[in-house]
């Protein structure tokens, strides 16, 4: 299955709230780990369709 990038940004917000309201350091951590592996998808994606728009797409 395949998400839009809004998609993704919607998931890596609700971490990224879910980590300001957590009470466990644990959970916490846990939340803001998945944000930025969110953050680091969407910035793949981002950047391979700027690579197809200027094809140079291998």
């Amino acid at each position: 299955m395949v998400e839009s990038n809004a998609d993704l940004t919607r998931r890596q917000n609700a971490e990224l709230n879910q980590a300001m309201v957590a009470t466990c350091p644990k959970k916490r951590n846990r939340h803001e780990e998945l944000a930025r592996a969110y953050g680091k998808i969407i910035a793949v994606l981002n950047r391979e369709g700027t690579r197809e728009q200027a094809g140079r797409a291998p």
